[in-house]
């Protein structure tokens, strides 16, 4: 019988490493774009450094997931943990030193934490089914989101409050702090997180075609891929349209656009709560394909609604379906991947599924701009329509931990 996830003391220190590391993280995300805008007062040179923070992510992506499956899982993480802690520590005691913070170093730490951060997912994301059970890993995951959804609603709060009393660049030593937390926890761990090594070591490219195997041969991962990268190039780009229109449209005050965009993090809490609720009474595929016809709605009310409470409701909303959708998607693939490949096989999904975030943000901003968000608003509400069409046509409803093919068979790409 598998051991329940309250008695897993591996799991429970991985959760409250993760957690509070990602507290940390949340509260410098609100820092350091204060901070280019304290310094330059620029919106352009701001949506730059996001940018910066989000290309070598990508860039690093393919290559992570090779070295999570071929080198010591934890030991990266720790090797991750530890750069990022580096390279964040730099900005205070640059000032302290100089009582200055150089543009040009706020530059080279988004670039640097955003190509570390790339190499711990990748790691992180494939060691989960090394500590729980198989039985658990809708439950774990769940856990795992709960942490990250409460940090992103308290940190930025938490951030606010300590640029008041300690100054933006002093508050970053407060994710330095959480960083050496996460790394102790790592540590901490007993069991391995890694799977034994292949007795033939392959090429780095062969490698990584065999993370693309599993990708491509088993049948519900390549659907969900195709599926995501959809929901991926209009998602994102409403929370780009909404801000715009809260703002230029609507003109409401940044108060209330505050509590309207955080919303969004109050639903992930919110629908990481009603998930576990669901998961008992609700299998994987057919809460998958439940979640991904709910979603069409936000983006069609929001095309027509002025009303800021009700916007908000559906910023709450969205939430909820975004925690649906990512803790079945992820527990679907930690179920049916192996192991072995599941380092690689997951940054190509993500890479996949996020490449076109940078496309879908820019024509939301354009279409917002030139036609008005409600435009917008109703092609995203289109795609997603076509995304839960194509989710009903494949019958994610059905698919089961038995649909995985053998190892054997997932590990060749066809032919043609």
């Amino acid at each position: 019988m598998a051991q329940p996830l309250r008695k897993n003391r591996d799991f429970i220190v991985l959760v409250a490493g993760r957690t509070i590391s990602q507290f940390g993280t949340a509260m410098t995300t609100f820092v350091i774009p204060w901070l280019f805008l304290q310094i330059t007062g620029s919106g352009t040179k701001t949506g730059i450094a996001f940018a910066i923070g989000f290309i070598p992510y990508i860039i690093v992506s393919l290559p992570a997931g090779v070295w999570a499956d071929r080198f010591n899982r934890k030991m990266l993480m720790v090797v991750a943990d530890a750069g990022r802690l580096t390279l964040l520590l730099c900005i205070p005691l640059t000032h302290l030193i100089t009582a200055a913070t150089p543009l040009s170093l706020l530059y080279a730490v988004q670039a640097g934490v955003s190509l570390l951060s790339a190499i711990f997912d990748a790691a992180y994301g494939a060691c989960v089914p090394q500590i729980v059970a198989p039985a658990h890993l809708r439950e774990a995951n769940n856990a795992l989101q709960t942490g990250r959804s409460l940090s992103r609603i308290v940190g930025p709060v938490l951030g606010g409050v300590a640029i008041f009393w300690m100054g933006a660049t002093n508050t970053i030593f407060i994710d330095v702090a959480s960083y050496t937390i996460s790394i102790a926890s790592m540590f901490a761990i007993t069991q391995s997180l890694s799977t034994p090594q292949e007795p033939d070591r392959k090429s780095f490219l062969q490698d990584l075609r065999l993370g693309l195997s599993p990708v491509w041969n088993i049948k519900p991962v390549r659907y969900l891929m195709v599926l995501a990268t959809l929901t991926n190039l209009v998602g994102p780009g409403i929370d780009v349209a909404l801000l715009y229109r809260l703002q230029h449209e609507l003109r409401l005050g940044a108060q209330w656009a505050g509590i309207i965009m955080t919303g969004l993090s109050g639903g992930m809490f919110v629908g990481s709560l009603v998930n576990k609720w669901v998961g008992k009474h609700i299998d994987v595929g057919r809460w998958l394909t439940i979640s991904a016809g709910l979603q069409v709605f936000p983006p069609i009310m929001l095309a027509f609604t002025q009303n800021g409470i009700v916007i908000c409701l559906l910023q709450v909303y969205t939430g909820i379906l975004l925690v649906a959708w990512n803790v079945q998607s992820v527990t679907l693939r930690q179920t049916l991947v192996p192991n072995h490949l599941l380092g690689r096989s997951s940054s190509v999904f993500r890479l996949s599924a996020w490449i076109f975030i940078p496309l879908g943000d820019a024509m939301a901003g354009m279409i917002g701009q030139a036609y008005g968000t409600r435009t917008y608003f109703i092609i995203a509400a289109s795609v997603l329509i076509i995304v839960s069409v194509l989710c009903m046509y494949v019958r994610l409803d059905r698919v089961l931990p038995s649909t995985v093919e053998s190892v054997e068979s997932v590990e060749s790409l066809p032919s043609s």
